[in-house]
């Protein structure tokens, strides 16, 4: 049961959590095209994440 939770969320935020820290230590040394992509508004990627998050852990909810 953990297993699954950790698989279903866990990973995902360690993801996004490591690509944001490599964002904040390297940001001025990415290529152009990604620093312009880091530089626009992330509001619909976040809510978009957090919709992911939301329905994996509530499908895992749901099964268990």
């Amino acid at each position: 049961m953990l297993r699954e939770l950790v698989l279903a969320i866990g990973i995902p935020l360690l993801v996004l959590l490591l690509a944001l820290l490599a964002l904040e230590r390297w940001g001025d040394q990415l290529p152009g095209w990604l620093r312009r992509l880091v530089k626009r508004p992330s509001w619909l990627w976040n809510c978009g994440i957090v919709l992911i998050v939301g329905l994996q852990l509530l499908r895992w909810l749901l099964r268990h």
